[in-house]
């Protein structure tokens, strides 16, 4: 077996979550609860008050033409583009505000705007997230103007991906790379691939194709002796195989998993880790009727 591994877990904990697929059509309700184990499912009045951070004031969302959507997020104070994340299934697009509060009087609204249905922000640890609710999955953009986050949802129809809009907008300065790419066994025997960057902004896309987890990592440039296939079938986790090759000015990953799964990815300054767990049969049954139930109006013959 070649490559850099170890069995042994990682001391620091992921900051925030930059990107969560799961495998199989699981709710929502099951989803936010795997969130809440990082976010921190409840704050203290007392936490709350020792955020030192900003605010988020108000939420407006305005129709533009090709049924376009666009949503200006209004802050206390200037912030940087925030670290985004999307969900298949149900589509939905997740914006992280660190050390920030949630000064909405709603929580959530409902927007029926192109492909938005409606918006939820929830306050978790002196941290606020943003979910835009979606039809279906569509391109998206996000930027920062001064104390405001502007976010516009293309309609449906496509367009390029966040992480392409991004790379193409970066593709004039120097080209990152990949220094190293690092395989763990967690405690409860999930698989951890983790991916050193040179720069915590590399734009990274991950998606499910034909039972594999593909990533991408734009504008970037992986080094010869990483160009390679990591079998990890002995460490006994749901995870067999990865490879890593160069795809045009792109690095392309494929996690070939095993048996019934789920996959999270986060991310930690420059450190990008890819999660498989293994479903148990429980999980798996649950992901099944989801797959194949039928939740909607009962049919009538007569």
């Amino acid at each position: 077996m070649t490559g850099t591994m170890s069995d042994r877990l990682q001391a620091s904990e992921p900051t925030l979550i930059k990107s969560i697929k799961q495998h199989g059509h699981k709710t929502w309700r099951n989803l936010f609860a795997a969130t809440c184990l990082l976010l921190g499912s409840t704050v203290s009045a007392s936490a709350a008050e020792t955020v030192s951070g900003n605010t988020l004031q108000s939420i407006d969302v305005a129709g533009l033409p090709g049924s376009k959507a666009q949503i200006t997020l209004t802050l206390s104070q200037p912030v940087p583009a925030p670290l985004s994340f999307t969900i298949d299934n149900p589509a939905r697009i997740a914006l992280d505000f660190p050390e920030t509060r949630n000064g909405l009087a709603q929580r959530s609204q409902k927007v029926g705007i192109g492909m938005v249905e409606s918006l939820t922000a929830i306050e978790a640890q002196g941290r606020t997230r943003v979910v835009v609710n979606l039809t279906d999955m569509v391109p998206y953009e996000a930027h920062a103007d001064g104390n405001k986050i502007i976010l516009t949802v293309q309609n449906a129809g496509g367009g390029l991906s966040e992480a392409a809009i991004a790379a193409a907008r970066a593709s004039d300065s120097a080209s990152d790379n990949i220094s190293n790419i690092d395989f763990r066994r967690g405690e409860d025997g999930q698989g951890r691939v983790i991916v050193n960057l040179s720069d915590p902004s590399i734009p990274v896309d991950m998606r499910q194709e034909g039972g594999k987890i593909l990533v991408d990592f734009y504008r970037t440039q992986l080094p010869a002796e990483l160009e390679r296939r990591l079998d990890v079938l002995d460490f006994a986790t749901p995870v067999k195989t990865i490879d890593t090759y160069t795809k045009g000015d792109a690095v392309h990953m494929v996690i070939t998993p095993m048996g019934e799964h789920e996959y999270i990815a986060y991310q930690a300054d420059n450190q990008f880790t890819i999660e498989v767990r293994a479903l148990t049969r429980e999980e798996a049954e649950e992901a099944k009727k989801d797959d194949f139930g039928y939740s909607g109006e009962r049919l009538s013959l007569n």
